[in-house]
């Protein structure tokens, strides 16, 4: 660890079109995935050390935290006399070794304070050169953005403003700034719906963009599957049932309890009528231009064998909503997600859990106003 990594000071961008220095923001909670570099991190990682004239030209920096240490790493490739090593062959080899120790590094870095802070993080991140990149699920637990009190139906530009109001905003100005991972969960927190996961990308990327940084991206790279290493607890942000807005649906999420279904069934039984009657009504009383109908089952450890039954749960809830008098025409998007979206993973230490099972054996209902 010590040869990969030390410990360094703070410096001011440069401004060259070729980054020749990368920050690398993780959070790296118990409520995310295992942090992992993504393939467009990987290739930019890359391009930057094949393109590296001297020793630093290449520099990485790691931050993980407002206050902990810095980590740092050179891909520059280098001969043993310490000079620049322009056999490609013998470049290539090393930048790629160099990459996979990086990676490796980075994936064991873990929070060293409790909850997550991205605001706190992005601060002290935009005081180190090079391009930006934002390894975070974006779900923050700390004043001014503790999500927990901000709610899931706040408006980004609202909380953008408060935050400038108190003078809390990172300073990006010029500034490449890529999020990689926003509104993705793991560990402790629950996850998030897709309006939700849209909700923080826009917070996020607002407080990019009013910060003066010159590009704001959302990479929506695979995300990582992995397990989080980190252990210090991060307080978890409920995501409820159901979220409305003027009285109107927004977004809402039918369990098992609601639903009915049977063990391993796409057969919706008729005591499920009673939680869809008022969607059909407020379909037609909120100007609703189309619903998409998402099912979603738990993870039993295997690949799902049972005829698409996500789909077909969905496709009987649409069926059902249609035959309550919903006009076929604003169904949406009917469609299934298998095991790949849990609300919280159902196995405990290996074990298949039914309880949390049962928070992921669920159809999802995302609304479309007219006009939107």
């Amino acid at each position: 660890m010590a040869a990969l990594l030390g410990l360094i000071g703070c410096t001011a961008a440069p401004a060259d079109s070729q980054p020749s220095a990368i920050t690398i923001a993780a959070t790296v909670t118990s409520a995310e995935p295992r942090t992992a570099l993504s393939n467009s991190l990987i290739s930019e990682l890359t391009e930057m050390a094949e393109h590296s004239k001297r020793p630093g030209d290449a520099t990485v920096r790691v931050v993980s935290s407002a206050t902990g240490d810095i980590l740092t790493k050179d891909l520059t490739p280098l001969r043993p006399n310490g000079q620049v090593q322009h056999a490609a062959a013998d470049a290539d080899r090393q930048i790629t070794a160099s990459v996979r120790e990086l990676a490796n590094t980075v994936a064991e870095v873990r929070a060293d304070h409790p909850g997550l802070d991205l605001l706190g993080l992005l601060d002290r991140a935009s005081q180190l050169p090079g391009d930006l990149h934002v390894l975070s699920s974006g779900i923050s637990t700390v004043a001014p953005v503790d999500l927990r009190v901000v709610g899931w139906n706040a408006k980004p530009d609202s909380v953008i403003d408060s935050i400038a109001r108190q003078g809390r905003l990172p300073k990006l100005s010029g500034r490449h700034v890529t999020f990689h991972g926003l509104g993705i969960a793991a560990g402790s927190q629950p996850g998030l719906p897709p309006f939700a996961r849209t909700l923080v990308e826009q917070l996020w990327t607002g407080i990019c963009q009013r910060a003066g940084a010159a590009s704001c991206t959302v990479a929506h790279d695979m995300p990582s599957a992995a397990a989080p290493v980190a252990t210090l607890p991060v307080p978890v942000v409920p995501v409820p049932d159901a979220i409305t807005e003027g009285g109107c649906p927004v977004w809402a999420s039918l369990n098992d309890t609601t639903l009915h279904f049977a063990p391993d069934s796409p057969v919706l039984p008729a005591n499920a009528d009673d939680a869809l009657r008022p969607i059909v009504q407020a379909a037609a009383r909120c100007d609703v231009s189309s619903i998409d109908v998402t099912g979603h089952i738990a993870d039993t450890g295997t690949v799902d064998t049972r005829n698409r039954l996500s789909e077909r749960r969905a496709r009987a809830v649409a069926d059902r909503l249609v035959a309550l008098g919903l006009p076929s025409e604003l169904l949406g998007i009917v469609s299934g997600r298998d095991a790949r979206e849990p609300v919280i993973p159902n196995f405990t230490d290996g074990v298949f859990d039914e309880l949390k099972a049962q928070q992921n054996r669920r159809v999802e209902l995302t609304f479309h106003r007219g006009g939107r």
